[in-house]
């Protein structure tokens, strides 16, 4: 009997949490999980014929991939891993999420772009390599949020309201050529909601209640979940989130926002252990029985 091998693509050698419950719903139905690390995957080919390699010569044999990250480095690292993947997806290997799919929801301006372009509500937004224009756009939303372009886990975030804190802030950012993205911090009940999304679906949805004091809602920050009903607005913007982003499967950060949502972020490897507890909806098994289908067609 032919035993379908799904590969998991990781940012380190040993998996975490997600990954295990990913290889746990896999082996459930009788298929086998694979993690390595793009790092580590070499790429030799002709005009005839591509082939990927693992160390030892090891043929990456598998009938897809799971993409949970690409990995750190650096611009030509990271370029190269995109294009592997992109490979891969000509080799006949589907990728979840699909190379540029991802690419897009781990860049936060290119994530805001597409849900723009697909008439998503986001929060106002300025994008600049311009010290003069942040300074202007932080005294035009009076309260805002700096944020780096690639980053989780609200590390890189910051808070501020005073000009001249963000200019000292700013300088710094530009010493270290870091591109500036402000948005204007919308007043919500200190949470947000996060929704997950597979395939045409949202499974399920929680509340992130953020610590007393804190602001940032980040359940790896001590945020709180609790289960959030989906409403038909919710789902109806989850949905177009995902879609607008072209992923199989996300995150997708909700803010509430003078009674009405907008999105903030997707996200297109989320952690979904503050969605478990809240909801007790299993997202390693919604996932994995989407890719099975997916892979049927």
């Amino acid at each position: 009997m032919h035993v379908l091998r799904i590969g998991i693509a990781l940012s380190r050698e040993r998996p975490n949490w997600p990954v295990r419950r990913l290889i746990r719903a896999l082996e459930a139905k009788g298929c086998e999980g694979v993690t390595f690390c793009l790092k580590n995957l070499s790429l030799h080919m002709d005009s005839e014929q591509m082939q990927f390699l693992l160390p030892r010569r090891r043929p990456l044999d598998v009938n897809g991939i799971i993409l949970r990250s690409i990995g750190a480095g650096s611009t030509d690292q990271i370029t190269s891993r995109i294009s592997m993947l992109e490979a891969l997806e000509l080799a006949g290997v589907r990728v979840f999420n699909r190379a540029y799919s991802h690419r897009r929801a781990k860049d936060k301006l290119a994530t805001l772009v597409w849900l723009a372009h697909h008439g998503i509500p986001i929060p106002p937004t300025t994008l600049t390599e311009r010290l003069a224009v942040a300074v202007a756009a932080t005294k035009r939303y009076h309260d805002i949020v700096s944020k780096p372009l690639r980053g989780s886990q609200g590390q890189g975030i910051f808070r501020l309201q005073d000009p001249d804190l963000a200019f000292r802030l700013f300088k710094i950012l530009q010493t270290a050529n870091q591109t500036l993205l402000i948005q204007r911090f919308i007043e919500t009940p200190a949470r947000d909601i996060r929704a997950f999304v597979v395939g045409e679906r949202v499974i399920g949805a929680m509340y992130r209640y953020a610590k007393p004091g804190e602001w940032k809602t980040n359940i790896s920050r001590g945020a709180k979940p609790k289960e959030c009903p989906v409403s038909a607005e919710l789902e109806k913007l989850a949905l177009g989130a995902s879609k607008a982003l072209e992923m199989d499967f996300a995150g997708i950060d909700i803010l509430e926002a003078d009674n009405k949502l907008v999105v903030s972020e997707v996200n297109a490897a989320p952690n979904w252990s503050g969605l478990q507890k809240a909801t007790g909806v299993d997202a390693s098994e919604e996932i994995i029985t989407y890719i099975l289908k997916e892979l049927k067609k």
